[in-house]
């Protein structure tokens, strides 16, 4: 009897031993998946087509073209109001406004949709999905954003003309107006709803991914479809974008990190209202004191 307590003891200490010198279980992380040989080619070729955009658009781009509403197409003269006048001379035909469009979106959308993409293209290979996929993807994301053009074309001939009736004040309430329903935009629950739709690839293959693998054209509208979602995502950005000046390399490259961040960036999300919030509290500011639109110059 009394031996009992502390071989009991001894036999409690082993088996806390045993325990704590038990090997414990890790689990093991999926090792990434490899790039496919055409997947490289895709990457490499949409860099490069990115590249040569940016250099297309400092190329073509006159002081004039890089101005906006809200950013000056500011001349020496008056105003009446105390601001600079302002004078926009240069003139775009529809077909030439459509072409730099074009040119513009691929410079600025390209690097947020390729990765979405690539994991659309690493989610069907295991359903024998075909090489061009990516490229009929892009195609039909891309033609979604060419028929922007048109809006888009719209409003610069909107701001052109406001800019002509040579009221600078008038003019930068109008590009703070922009700013205003902009910000609202980011803060919507559609906004929240496009920017999901875009962000997940995965979502895209569940819909989808019978309609991808089936037929070319089913690939390509699926890329309609996707382009159709970031248009709603990203509209409101591409208004700011003109009323600030529609080939100014800073203002392309500031909205086009934006468009990134919020795609790429799994909190993404979280930049969106912030930002709505500054382009309201700026547009406000604007419309209060429309003399200080020169600062944004």
């Amino acid at each position: 009897m009394g031996l009992g307590r502390p071989l009991q003891q001894a036999h409690t200490v082993r088996l806390e031993r045993t325990r704590v010198r038990a090997p414990t279980r890790t689990r093991r992380r999926r090792p990434a998946a490899r790039p496919a040989p055409h997947e490289v080619v895709f990457v490499g070729l949409l860099v490069v087509i990115t590249v040569i955009a940016w250099l297309a658009v400092h190329h073509l781009a006159t002081p004039d073209m890089r101005a906006g509403i809200l950013t000056g197409g500011a001349r020496p003269g008056h105003a009446g109001d105390g601001m600079p006048a302002m004078r926009m001379d240069h003139s775009m035909s529809a077909g030439l406004f459509l072409g730099t469009w074009f040119v513009m979106m691929a410079a600025m959308m390209l690097p947020a949709v390729t990765p979405v993409i690539v994991r659309i293209d690493r989610l069907l290979r295991r359903r024998g999905g075909a090489r061009t996929t990516v490229y009929l993807l892009t195609a039909g994301y891309l033609a979604v954003w060419a028929a922007a053009g048109v809006a888009a074309y719209g409003l610069f001939t909107l701001f052109q003309s406001t800019v002509a009736a040579g009221d600078s004040t008038a003019a930068v309430r109008a590009g703070a107006v922009v700013l205003l329903l902009a910000g609202a935009y980011q803060l919507t629950p559609l906004k929240r709803a496009c920017l999901r739709q875009c962000r997940s690839p995965l979502a895209v293959v569940a819909r989808h991914g019978e309609r991808i693998t089936a037929s070319p054209s089913g690939a390509l509208l699926v890329g309609v479809h996707h382009g159709a979602f970031c248009l709603g995502c990203c509209w409101a950005l591409m208004a700011v974008l003109l009323a600030a000046g529609m080939m100014s390399l800073v203002w392309m490259g500031v909205i086009a990190a934006v468009v990134l961040v919020e795609k790429v960036w799994r909190y993404g999300d979280l930049v969106s209202r912030p930002l709505g919030g500054a382009m309201i509290a700026l547009g406000l500011v604007l419309v209060a004191a429309p003399g200080l639109a020169p600062a944004l110059t």
